[in-house]
């Protein structure tokens, strides 16, 4: 497989800094206003963002809900070839998620309808053979890719499979009742470990390559999970994404034909491609990027608690998987630096989506550091953090990482900077004062 083929046609395009243009109603009059977060145009990097950028105006689909489907669907129909090291654990190019919207206002099943109308046209084996919903029992999905039993029964061959959830809260009650082996089964599917139930029909599946999407509405989400599935880690696979339609077409008919086959032709060649592949690494860019910057924003810290911390408790290590999915989908076989923002950009904006989608209960902005430096602010009371605590706090870090961090935190709502004068030159300290009006810093 060769380490370079850009086959974006414009790759350069994508704006990295400044308002997100395809979620700017002053930019479009079409698009209407958006009641949550918004992802980093970094997300939309490469081979796979040229491809949103290009159906973006044929569909009212979250942007970033197709985004994420394309990605699912990409890694579950390259296979088990790739893989990366992560610590000792070998991880597949496999990506969950939850796509989380207001059942008339979500067009969830529109996001992930655009990205099967794409591949089928792109794979259309995959899309007919390898593609299913109905999740219900650790057994059932087992059977789905289970091993043979002697020559009459050669079992499933092809152990790819994407499953497409469009009522994932009813899974979610299946995976509650006395007995089920959903939730565990689940847990192993997403590492990529071998299946099997032990009972008098005992069923095994080998080295299965299982991605899963699920659709559920903001309410819904939060009314059926409980925190000892959080705790159990089942949810904590999935990347929660925040969707909302993006787009008023009444008249709308979906993407020419034409579109959707030159783009499945060059989709056709990057999975078929990428299924030759073996071990993924990070380029030398990249890895100096996770090391200084992007795992230690995302490998947590002890006092991290909460709904938030155990919804995205896998941060960094989906971080490096996405990024991973990102350069095969840009027909390379190394993580540049670019997909590795985009992969971490991504994994900020499930942080900020489960944010949103937990409330205000769930205090979080998104970043956990800014998280840690507000809470400390508060924790301070009246007399505020001095400038010295947060360079105590974030040792580790730069002064310039630090002046950042904390200009973004007097860009909350109650936090300022205030000089203090002191027996020397003056000191900064950050305060916080609870805002009079209806938002505060735990609103997401």
């Amino acid at each position: 497989m060769p380490v370079e083929l850009h086959l974006a046609t414009h790759p350069d395009d994508r704006p990295t800094t400044g308002p997100n243009p395809f979620y700017d109603p002053s930019e479009h009059a079409d698009r209407p206003t958006r009641p949550g977060p918004v992802p980093d145009p970094e997300v939309f990097c490469g081979w796979v963002g040229e491809t949103v950028r290009a159906l973006d105006p044929t569909t009212e689909a979250d942007p970033v809900g197709i985004l994420v489907n394309l990605l699912s669907a990409g890694g579950a129909a390259i296979g088990p070839g790739p893989f990366m090291w992560i610590g000792n654990d070998r991880h597949p190019a496999l990506i969950w998620s939850l796509t989380v919207g207001a059942t008339a206002a979500g067009r969830k099943g529109a996001a992930t309808n655009t990205a099967k109308r794409l591949f089928k046209a792109a794979v259309p084996d995959f899309i007919a053979c390898n593609t299913r919903s109905g999740l219900s029992s650790g057994e059932g999905l087992i059977e789905m890719v289970r091993d043979g039993d002697g020559d009459k029964d050669p079992g499933v061959l092809d152990k790819r499979l994407w499953v497409v959830e469009s009522e994932y809260g009813v899974t979610m009650a299946r995976g509650r009742r006395e007995g089920s082996s959903l939730s565990g089964i689940l847990r192993q599917a997403w590492n990529g470990e071998d299946l099997g139930v032990m009972n008098r029909d005992a069923l095994y599946a080998t080295a299965p390559h299982i991605a899963v999407i699920g659709h559920i509405s903001p309410r819904e989400l939060r009314a059926k999970m409980q925190d000892a599935e959080m705790a159990g880690g089942t949810y904590n696979r999935f990347l929660p994404v925040f969707v909302h339609r993006n787009l008023l077409d009444p008249d709308g008919e979906g993407a020419p034909d034409q579109l959707i086959d030159n783009l499945a032709t060059a989709w056709e060649t990057v999975l078929t491609d990428a299924r030759r592949v073996g071990e993924v690494r990070l380029d030398e860019q990249a890895a100096q990027l996770w090391r200084e910057e992007v795992y230690p924003a995302l490998c947590g810290d002890e006092a991290d608690e909460g709904p938030i911390a155990e919804f995205t408790a896998r941060a960094a290590p989906y971080a490096k998987r996405a990024a991973m999915v990102y350069a095969l989908l840009d027909h390379t076989d190394r993580i540049g630096e670019g997909h590795l923002r985009a992969a971490w950009a991504l994994v900020r904006y499930a942080r900020a989506s489960a944010a949103h989608i937990l409330g205000p209960a769930a205090t979080g902005t998104g970043d956990p550091n800014l998280d840690k430096l507000s809470k400390a602010v508060r924790d301070a009371g009246a007399r505020g953090l001095t400038q010295s605590e947060v360079q105590v706090m974030f040792k580790r870090r730069n002064a310039p990482w630090r002046a950042d961090l904390t200009a973004r935190l007097c860009e909350l709502p109650g936090y300022a900077a205030v000089p203090v004068q002191g027996s020397g030159r003056p000191q900064t300290v950050f305060l916080y004062a609870p805002p009079t009006g209806p938002e505060s810093p735990e609103s997401p």
